[in-house]
Parts: structure tokens; sequence; C-alpha cells
């Protein structure tokens, strides 16, 4: 049997990751170029908007999302991202270092 929910990446379902859902189409929409210039300044955005509690939820399952990805390819972090909810289209990894950093800064 299975439970309706959709497998994404390292055994995780949509349903496994509903702070980094909430971040990535809240803030790496498709206008977040506009908004906040790049995908670290929406990172940032979100960090100056969020409660402590958001923060590391977001924190908590980037790690677990990132970990779940382990070499993937250009196009398979798109899909990963875009299955989330995000419109951002990270390129390589250093794309996503770069937001890791800006959630993690103080």
């Amino acid at each position: 049997m299975t439970s309706g929910r959709k497998k994404l990446g390292a055994g995780k379902s949509t349903a496994d990751f509903p702070a980094l859902r909430e971040f990535f189409s809240g803030y790496l929409h498709q206008d977040f170029q506009d908004e906040y210039g790049s995908a670290p300044g929406a990172a940032k955005a979100f960090r100056n908007d969020a409660s402590e509690t958001e923060i590391e939820a977001v924190r908590r399952e980037w790690q677990a999302w990132r970990a779940g990805l382990g070499k993937a390819s250009t196009d398979e972090m798109a899909e990963a991202a875009r299955k989330r909810g995000a419109a951002w289209q990270p390129q390589t990894l250093e794309d996503l270092d770069h937001v890791e950093t800006a959630l993690n800064a103080e």
C-alpha cells in the first residue's frame, strides 16, 4: 500500500519538507530576482521576515533535502527545487552553497 505521497529524492515525499516548501514558494517564486536580486537575497529576506522557529525548520529541512540530492545533475537539482514550489533553477552546487550560507548567516 502507498500513502499517496509522491516520492522525491532520497525517499522523501513532498510532505516531508513543509517548511522548505513554504520558503521555496514564498521567496524563490517566479519574481524572486525582481524582488530580492538573487536566491541568496531571497534567503536573507526570509531570515529577516521569519521567526526563529521558522528559520530553524527551514535550515533543518534544507540540510536533509540537500543531503538527499547527493551528486545530482543540474537538471535534477532544478527539478528537486521545482517539485517543492521554487521557480529558482540552481545550476551548480555553488548556487546551493550561496543560499545555504544566506540561510545560516546571523
